[in-house]
């Protein structure tokens, strides 16, 4: 089965930390994964298809072409970095899961690879958001990403940032009227 991909081997060096000597083998599953894990979940199947058709045939738009070079390459690179970065360090054989060695060099650990894997997940949920402030300051340009049917998945819209800390039926700069009826004291901010 022939794949679509969005980005070229050097473009993806380029914008990660990748080294030039790796072996696209090592690198192309992992960005055919990204792109279908989160290129489609940002675009929806619709897009996403009609986008991998139009690359394909060269009848992508000017504005296409700027989605797919300035906004989804960048998170398609990094998407596809924090999905390997696991397969560098460890390496799957025939009887077992290693973790090779060099003789120049030491591995990484987990604690090492994990804080790696969530600062690449970060630029690339940076980038993920860039192309979703894109698509929506330019709906009219992409009918597609609007008009998304009901086939496969629908465009997230939301928000790419995740924190961790979650604060229930709080708005900023104020406390729930019930915290104020509690405590008259209680600090308010308007």
């Amino acid at each position: 089965m022939a794949y679509t991909i969005f980005i070229s081997e050097s473009r993806l060096k380029r914008l990660t930390a990748v080294h030039e000597n790796l072996e696209p083998d090592e690198l192309t599953p992992f960005v055919i994964q990204a792109q279908d894990v989160y290129v489609q979940e940002l675009l929806g199947t619709k897009f996403y298809n009609s986008l991998k058709n139009k690359v394909i045939s060269g009848t992508t738009t000017t504005q296409e072409k700027t989605l797919l070079n300035d906004y989804i390459a960048p998170c398609l690179a990094n998407y596809a970095v924090y999905l390997a970065l696991p397969s560098f360090n460890y390496k799957m054989k025939n009887k077992s899961v290693l973790n090779p060695s060099a003789e120049e060099a030491q591995n990484t650990g987990l604690s090492e690879l994990k804080y790696l894997r969530e600062s690449v997940k970060n630029t690339a949920d940076f980038y993920r958001e860039r192309s979703r402030e894109f698509l929506r300051d330019n709906e009219s340009d992409f009918p597609d990403y609007i008009n998304s049917g009901v086939d496969g998945m629908q465009p997230n819209r939301r928000n790419a940032y995740s924190s961790g800390i979650v604060i229930p039926n709080a708005t900023y700069g104020c406390l729930p009227s019930d915290v104020m009826r509690k405590d008259p004291n209680a600090p308010y901010y308007e």
